[in-house]
């Protein structure tokens, strides 16, 4: 009942009181009481994430972690944000190509252009929806006239 009724305050409730000594195993209750926070509270869900982090990132959905990889990078904490967002983009998705984008920007932050590039070429040959084709060559552009990969841009059409 529990999990089909999540936006119940007795279940909500229920869930974010999930104790880590439950029967339960750990990366379950995780699980659910970061799906009861997201919905009561989506920067307590960052909490959360960042207090455990990076245990379970693996058992979060690619939605989840683009959202929160999202947070990360809005805070700038860079690390965490990568991390989060990386496995967003290995996992198939409506966020994936906007977390490809992210995971380069991280790379940059960090001055780390080339990665940031490859990064974008990985994107671009995934064959991306046009505006994420559009932003990936725009960065792409910007980075290689700060003297980036020395590809052309007629390499990437």
């Amino acid at each position: 009942m529990v999990e089909h009724d999540m936006k119940n305050m007795t279940s909500l409730r229920h869930l974010l009181t999930c104790n880590f000594d439950d029967a339960q195993p750990e990366e379950a209750c995780f699980q659910k009481r970061l799906a009861a926070t997201i919905i009561r509270d989506f920067q307590s869900a960052v909490r959360l994430v960042r207090d455990h982090f990076p245990r379970y990132l693996d058992r979060l959905s690619g939605d989840q972690l683009f959202r929160i990889g999202v947070a990360f990078y809005q805070e700038a904490d860079i690390e965490k944000a990568r991390s989060c967002l990386e496995l967003a983009a290995a996992r198939d998705g409506s966020w994936q190509h906007k977390a490809m984008l992210l995971v380069s920007r991280t790379y940059e932050a960090v001055g780390n252009d080339q990665r940031a590039i490859t990064v974008i070429q990985d994107l671009l040959d995934q064959q991306p929806e046009k505006i994420f084709r559009r932003q990936a060559l725009k960065r792409l552009m910007t980075l290689q006239s700060q003297g980036g990969n020395p590809l052309s841009m007629t390499d990437m059409l």
